[in-house]
């Protein structure tokens, strides 16, 4: 199921002044040739997944100079940090700041509805759920999708890299980057395991219903009894029922939507049987 709402981050900047800390690195835009110099980095390859890529830094563009490398890949392919630091988006992009003044920068992630083109810019569809501006991510972290959004002629993600003297040709990075077959699985996902015969879901909320104490939330990641923890790559909303428990101490209608709590349950007969929640902080 996918979520119906469009969900606004907390904070999403949208001015400069906003921006604080971390505003998005700006690239130089004219015809004057871009520094050639290599990024001298080792980062995460930001997707999972097929994806093409060719040498276009640097290349002529309608009135200037092309400042990145475009990954071509489907419509929403994971996006994986390149690199670790705080993370700063607004609507289709989102830019890293790393240790010692490297910097990274994606744009045209997905502003649809999977499956249509109807340009909704539905923030689950876009990012992962549980980033807020100014998180420190791990490299290697699960952080939103790719997509055709803004002027984008095809599905892609535009990606630049920066030294602490500016823009830097981010193709040998590319090249060499490490490839992960899926997100790593980071200290954001430290709730404790469930026992024999429980599953956990790790959701951010979406809509809780209190009279009949229904949760609809969207998975960030899940658990199975010892097994390892699966991030989820795919939007999917699920819903619990949570008459089987007392909520009355989660406070859940002031729950952050972008901080994940952890339910624990059990299947019965095909249902889902609520056992325990821990409200988002509670690890």
């Amino acid at each position: 199921m996918f979520a119906i709402t469009c969900f606004i981050l907390l904070g999403s900047p949208q001015t400069w002044a906003s921006y604080g800390k971390f505003p998005p690195p700006v690239a130089p835009y004219s015809d004057a040739d871009l520094p050639a110099i290599q990024a001298d980095m080792k980062i995460t390859f930001p997707l999972i997944g097929q994806c093409r890529f060719n040498e276009d830094y640097n290349a002529q563009r309608s009135g200037f100079k092309h400042t990145g490398i475009d990954i071509r890949a489907p419509k929403m392919t994971p996006i994986v940090a390149p690199i670790s630091g705080n993370i700063g988006f607004k609507v289709h992009s989102f830019w890293i700041y790393g240790k010692d003044g490297y910097r990274c920068l994606g744009t045209h992630l997905n502003d649809d509805t999977p499956g249509t083109n109807d340009g909704s810019d539905n923030l689950d569809f876009m990012f992962a759920p549980n980033l807020r501006f100014g998180d420190y991510v791990d490299q290697g972290q699960f952080i939103g999708y790719v997509g055709d959004s803004g002027d984008a002629t095809a599905p892609h993600l535009h990606f630049e890299l920066y030294s602490p003297s500016g823009i830097r040709n981010p193709f040998d990075a590319l090249n060499n980057a490490l490839r992960l077959k899926k997100p790593l699985a980071t200290n954001s996902y430290s709730f404790a395991t469930p026992t024999d015969g429980q599953e956990r879901f790790d959701v951010c909320k979406r809509y809780w219903n209190q009279e009949a104490q229904d949760l609809d939330g969207i998975l960030v990641s899940k658990q199975y009894a010892a097994g390892e923890v699966i991030v989820i790559t795919t939007p999917k909303t699920v819903r619990f029922k949570l008459k089987s428990i007392s909520v009355s101490e989660l406070n859940i209608s002031k729950w952050p939507p972008d901080r994940p709590a952890a339910v624990y349950f059990h299947r019965k007969n095909g249902e889902l049987i609520v056992d325990r929640v821990l409200a988002p902080g509670a690890i």
